[in-house]
């Protein structure tokens, strides 16, 4: 009989990425998940290596930096790492608020569970080629690989299928590395993952997870922060379950750094005096770090990154803060609708014609 604990967490990270990581695995814990979390150690440093072997539930799986691009491309480690159960794979940007039992629950009952991607329309027929698929793809929605879920029971040769799939893009450049967005795999593992959906997996094998259960970075500012030592907060009235810092710099990163609900957690996860792995700020940027001259760095930061108005606005109370964002974003909706209205008026040689025709009268 399945249990709470028939699954495996599966992430991915690098040296840069280890604040993210550090975040993830402590709002895992503090949401009460007990299983184990296994990391593709993919660039970590010995240093960052100590610190995550503290934490009894993390399992480090090394695997080689140099045969890839971008660390996502083996997203589907887990099948190199014999998994078992439900697989759950997750993002190392990603905070996680609540417990993701309900998530688990749908993969628990066959489906392979997953967000819809914000641009869910995308699809290539070079796909077929690409990776060599069954059936050329069909269009379905495209879905994000910062979060899967499915039974390796029920699913037995996905892991293999989407690792091998993501071998054959090793030597193609993502859009981290330049690629152009509109390139067949510049998402990278995302690309390979869907296209195998698409093509060799029914349309019902997918189980979409609840689309207001996750908040993507460019919607934290609207995010309310309720109480940062358990993670609540609200989005559109709202209780989300993850926190997706998608793309980049990321908010570890001083060119990322936003004073929004993400990063206030981020602290708290990373600085706490109860989170399961404890960082010495030593090894924490100066963004991040206790002390007078981080938080003046930090300030700084803020300010360049989020501009003076949203910069102010951060301070306020946050459901002050929130309404007072809608409000300024319709008011500049607003100016943009007239500055457009106004901004080509006709010219004088399109005017001429009116104007004589006005002189006839």
């Amino acid at each position: 009989m399945a249990t709470d604990n028939d699954f495996c967490f599966y992430t991915i990270s690098n040296a840069p990425y280890f604040p993210g990581l550090v975040a993830l695995i402590n709002s895992l814990i503090l949401a009460g998940h007990t299983q184990p979390i296994r990391v593709g150690d993919c660039g970590l440093t010995p240093a960052q290596r100590d610190v995550l072997r503290t934490c009894r539930q993390v399992e480090l799986f090394p695997l080689d930096p140099g045969k890839i691009k971008n660390p996502g491309q083996y997203k589907a480690f887990a099948h190199i790492a014999n998994a078992s159960g439900i697989a759950v794979i997750i993002d190392s940007d990603m905070i996680v608020t609540g417990s993701l039992n309900p998530l688990v629950a749908q993969a628990r009952r066959g489906g392979i569970c997953a967000f819809a991607n914000p641009i869910d329309d995308r699809w290539y027929a070079q796909w077929k080629d690409i990776f060599a698929l069954q059936h050329p793809p069909r269009r379905q929605t495209y879905i994000c690989s910062g979060f899967v879920a499915f039974s390796t029971d029920v699913w037995p040769n996905l892991l293999e299928r989407w690792w091998r799939a993501c071998e054959a893009i090793h030597s193609h450049p993502t859009y981290q590395e330049g690629s152009e967005w509109d390139s067949p795999t510049a998402q990278s593992d995302q690309d390979a993952l869907n296209a195998i959906l698409m093509s060799e997996y029914e349309v019902d094998a997918i189980s979409l997870a609840p689309v207001e259960k996750q908040v993507y970075r460019w919607d934290f500012r609207f995010l309310e922060t309720r109480d940062r030592h358990t993670l609540d907060c609200r989005f559109q009235g709202q209780a989300p379950l993850i926190l997706h810092a998608a793309l980049t710099s990321k908010p570890w990163e001083e060119r990322g750094a936003s004073n929004d609900t993400y990063f206030v957690f981020m602290r708290r996860l990373l600085l706490g005096p109860d989170v399961a792995i404890k960082v010495p700020p030593r090894m924490l940027a100066s963004v991040i770090a206790p002390g007078i001259w981080p938080w003046v760095r930090r300030q700084s930061c803020f300010l360049k990154n989020m501009g003076i108005m949203e910069f102010c606005l951060s301070y306020l109370p946050p459901a002050t803060c929130i309404r007072s964002r809608y409000v300024k974003d319709r008011l500049r909706e607003i100016y943009l609708r007239v500055r457009g209205k106004y901004a080509h008026p006709p010219s004088a040689t399109r005017l001429l014609p009116e104007i004589q025709a006005s002189d006839q009268v």
